[in-house]
């Protein structure tokens, strides 16, 4: 059993992922919102540059348990399209630029037109920044657990679903830390009714992703025989603590708060919510912390 990735690169995958699904869920609120999200299209915008930037130092900081020469980096951009390591350089560069421009036009309100230009570039390079992140293992020679066909699409999908319930807790964080800097998020957090609502919404598209992720990994279960996998790994525990903290509470509580009762009462509908996305958090992490840790002790 050689383990040559760490837990550096589970973090990596974890905020990359993260980022290609705020990214995507950001364009999509804004393209489609006709102005009534912008808070929410800017929070995922800005969240996306700084994940994404988190993601590619936690990348630095694994390589360099090895000795690579500097020229490396650089070669990693030559081989388009034959390799998926510089497929993948390419489409994270285009990325991080598409989603840096893209704040930047929020910060200062900038065009619009050329804004709505990159997110609708953004949507393709960030989902494909997020499958990435699954299609780098599945293409790992001789790791055939990694070899599943599902893997990219469920890192798509937990990448959005973190990165959607990560754009929302990052909203009251920028109004209470930063209030005379973003005064757009201070008001909406100061409106609860409105703040409510869009999380009330928001709620609604998480658990349907959700439900989607878990119909993956019972497909994973039950046709490609992962428990197994996971048991064979010592990592039955782990994957039991993914699915019950980052799918199966979060999706009970998503139901709970749109009960009349729940949905009723703001305040406690918001703290429900907002413990659910630190579940789906901590989930979406286990998730890649299982599937990079069971390929490699497989073999």
């Amino acid at each position: 059993m050689l383990i040559e990735w760490g837990i550096m690169l589970v973090g990596y995958l974890y905020v990359g992922g993260m980022a290609g699904g705020a990214f995507m869920i950001s364009a999509v609120a804004d393209l489609l919102g006709k102005g009534k999200y912008r808070v929410l299209s800017k929070s995922g915008s800005y969240l996306s540059l700084v994940a994404i930037l988190v993601g590619l130092v936690l990348l630095v900081l694994d390589l360099g348990r090895f000795r690579i020469d500097p020229l490396t980096a650089l070669n990693s951009y030559i081989n388009f399209p034959t390799s998926i390591v510089t497929v993948g350089t390419w489409i994270i560069t285009a990325f991080m630029a598409t989603s840096l421009l893209t704040s930047v036009l929020w910060l200062f309100n900038g065009s619009e037109t050329i804004r709505k230009l990159l997110e609708l570039a953004g949507l393709v390079l960030g989902g494909s920044t997020a499958a990435y992140t699954g299609l780098l293992l599945s293409f790992s020679g001789g790791r055939p657990f990694w070899g599943t066909p599902f893997l990219p699409w469920l890192f798509v999908i937990s990448g959005t679903i973190t990165g959607f319930a990560m754009l929302i807790v990052l909203i009251p964080l920028i109004a209470k830390l930063m209030p005379r800097a973003f005064g757009d998020f201070r008001d909406l957090f100061a409106n609860k009714k409105e703040f409510a609502g869009m999380i009330h919404l928001g709620q609604k598209y998480i658990d349907i992703l959700t439900v989607v992720e878990l119909g993956l990994i019972v497909i994973l279960v039950v046709a490609g025989n992962a428990y197994n996998s996971f048991q064979t790994a010592g990592l039955s525990l782990v994957f039991l603590a993914y699915m019950i903290i980052g799918l199966i509470l979060p999706l009970g509580i998503g139901f709970y708060t749109r009960s009349p009762k729940i949905a009723g009462d703001g305040n406690s509908m918001m703290l429900l919510s907002f413990s659910g996305f630190a579940m789906i958090l901590i989930g979406g992490f286990l998730l890649r912390y299982i599937m990079l840790f069971t390929g490699q002790i497989l073999g």
